[in-house]
C-alpha cells in the first residue's frame, strides 16, 4: 500500500465484534443468508479484517450481510468490487476516492490507470479460456506442449509469468475463481519442476556460487513466484536450496548457516501488508551475517520502497541473470 492510504489500515478490531477472532468460513449459509466470511476475504484479496471493518464504518462499503450469530458475510458482487479496489490501491489510488464508486466506474479507472491490462497474446488468452471452461486436461496439455517447445527460460518469461498475471487479473475481475487459480498453479509448477530437475541435479555438488536459499516469510502462501525465481537462478548456474513457503525467521537463519548460503531470495505478493514485509526484512537482515545478501522480488507494491543495505529488490525475473553476474564480479573483487 502507498503511504497515503496507510492511515486506513492501522486500526484495532472492536472487542465486541462477533467475527473479530473467529471469522465465518467461505460459503457460510444460515437461515437463507449466504456469503463469504471476512477471514476468507482477507486471505484471498490481501486485505486485513480490520481494514474491511474500517472501510465499512468510514465509507459505507463494503456492506456485508450478517449471519444469525453476527458474522459478516460478503456477497459475491462485493467481493468482485473489493478485488478491483485492491488493485487500484496497489496502483496508488486512495480508499476515499474509489470505495464509493460503482464497479463500472472503477473498471474505467483501472483501464485508464493501466491496472490489470494484459498485452495481446492469443495463445495465453486461449489458455485462460480453457481454465474458465474447466478444460483442465487440455490446459495441462497446452502448457506442457509450450514448455517442451520453448525450454525453461522462455517458458518462465513468456508463459508462466504473463499467464500468472492474466490469472490474477481475471480473478480480480471475478471471471476466474480461487479453484481455477489453484489448478493453474498446480499445472505450471509441476511443468516447471519437470524442466528444472535435470539441470538442478547436474548443478548439485559442483560447488558453484552463489548458493541461493529460496522461501517466503510467514503469511506469504503463494509459491509460484519463488519457483519461477528458482528456475532463473538455476539457469544462471546457482546452486539452489528450496525451503518451501512461510519459513520462520529462525529456521531461515539456521538453514543459511547449515548450507553456507550466499543469498536469501524471498518472493512477496500483495497478500502481506507493507508493514509486515518491512518488519520481516528488517528482522531477518539483523539476524543474518552481513555478507549474506537478501534479494526480494514479486508483485507486492511494498517492494518499491528503498531498503537498507544488504536488501536488494530484483525488479523482475529477467534481471536475475545480470544480478547474479554482478554478485560474482563483486565476490571476486
Amino acid at each position: 500500500m502507498t503511504n497515503s492510504s496507510q492511515q486506513d489500515f492501522d486500526v484495532e478490531p472492536s472487542a465486541d465484534d462477533p467475527d473479530a477472532s473467529d471469522p465465518a468460513p467461505r460459503g457460510v449459509a444460515a437461515s437463507g443468508v449466504t456469503g463469504i466470511g471476512i477471514g476468507a476475504i482477507a486471505q484471498e484479496i490481501g486485505l486485513t479484517k480490520d481494514t474491511l471493518r474500517v472501510w465499512e464504518r468510514r465509507y459505507g462499503f463494503p456492506q456485508p450481510m450478517r449471519s444469525p450469530g453476527g458474522e459478516r458475510l460478503y456477497p459475491q458482487e462485493q467481493v468482485t468490487k473489493l478485488r478491483l479496489v485492491k488493485r487500484l490501491l496497489d496502483a496508488g489510488h486512495r480508499p476515499s476516492k474509489v470505495l464509493a464508486q460503482p464497479v463500472d466506474t472503477l473498471q474505467h479507472l483501472a483501464e485508464s490507470s493501466g491496472v490489470g491490462q494484459d498485452a495481446p497474446d492469443a495463445e495465453l488468452d486461449h489458455l485462460i479460456s480453457l481454465l474458465r471452461k474447466g478444460a483442465y486436461e487440455e490446459f495441462r496439455f497446452w502448457v506442457l506442449k509450450r514448455a517442451t517447445r520453448d525450454g525453461l527460460e522462455r517458458f518462465v518469461l513468456d508463459v508462466a509469468a504473463p499467464l500468472a498475471a492474466r490469472v490474477g487479473n481475471a480473478w480480480a475481475a471475478g471471471s476466474l475463481q480461487v479453484y481455477h487459480e489453484h489448478l493453474f498453479s498446480e499445472a505450471i509448477q509441476s511443468t516447471m519442476r519437470t524442466l528444472m530437475r535435470p539441470l538442478g541435479d547436474a548443478l548439485r555438488g559442483r560447488g558453484g556460487r552463489p548458493r541461493v536459499l529460496l522461501t517466503t516469510l510467514s503469511g506469504e502462501g503463494h509459491g509460484l513466484g519463488i519457483l519461477m525465481a528458482e528456475a532463473m537462478f538455476t539457469l544462471s548456474e546457482c546452486e539452489c536450496i528450496q525451503l518451501g513457503l512461510q519459513t520462520p525467521l529462525h529456521d531461515i537463519v539456521e538453514a543459511v548457516s547449515a548450507h553456507n548460503i550466499d543469498i536469501v531470495a524471498l518472493s512477496f505478493t500483495a497478500v502481506l501488508p507493507a508493514q509486515a514485509i518491512a518488519n520481516g526484512l528488517t528482522d531477518l537482515r539483523n539476524l543474518l551475517p552481513s555478507h549474506v545478501r537478501i534479494w526480494v522480488g514479486g508483485s507486492s507494491p511494498a517492494l518499491r520502497r528503498k531498503w537498507n543495505e544488504g536488501v536488494v529488490h530484483v525488479a523482475g525475473l529477467a534481471p536475475i541473470d545480470e544480478t547474479v553476474a554482478e554478485w560474482r564480479q563483486s565476490a571476486v573483487l
